[in-house]
């Protein structure tokens, strides 16, 4: 059931609930995030969990615009796409993660972040 951890993940990243992302992670599981300044890694679901939810801490608003979710080879690939607003200005930011997922949760992940990009107002 890869599909419903990418459901729960992105649901979880765009309330801000650091609890429900945690609850998507093994909790020995291994996270890798290429983001802008470099490279970040943690280990088990509440690391991984403390991590994805500061990125988003101090946005006052967070949208999901798009999602998706597929198989790539022996990987799951989750991808979404968010629009918030931090400190007055709005952004947009994508994440790209490749995980294997076992017994329902996500063991080990690489993710990619597009950094967050300055976007208009509508």
């Amino acid at each position: 059931m890869p599909e419903s951890i990418s459901q729960r993940l992105v649901a979880g990243i765009a309330a801000q609930d650091e609890a429900a992302i945690a609850a998507c992670f093994a909790d020995e599981a291994q996270f890798r995030a290429l983001i802008p300044p470099g490279l970040r890694e943690r280990t088990g679901a509440a690391e991984a969990a403390t991590l994805i939810a500061a990125w988003f801490g101090d946005s006052t608003e967070l949208d999901l615009l798009e999602t998706r979710a597929d198989d790539v080879g022996d990987r799951f690939h989750i991808s979404y796409r968010l629009a918030g607003v931090e400190e007055g200005e709005p952004y947009v930011v994508e994440q790209q993660i490749y995980c294997t997922v076992g017994d329902g949760k996500i063991e080990r992940a690489d993710l990619l972040c597009s950094g967050f990009r300055p976007r208009q107002r509508r």
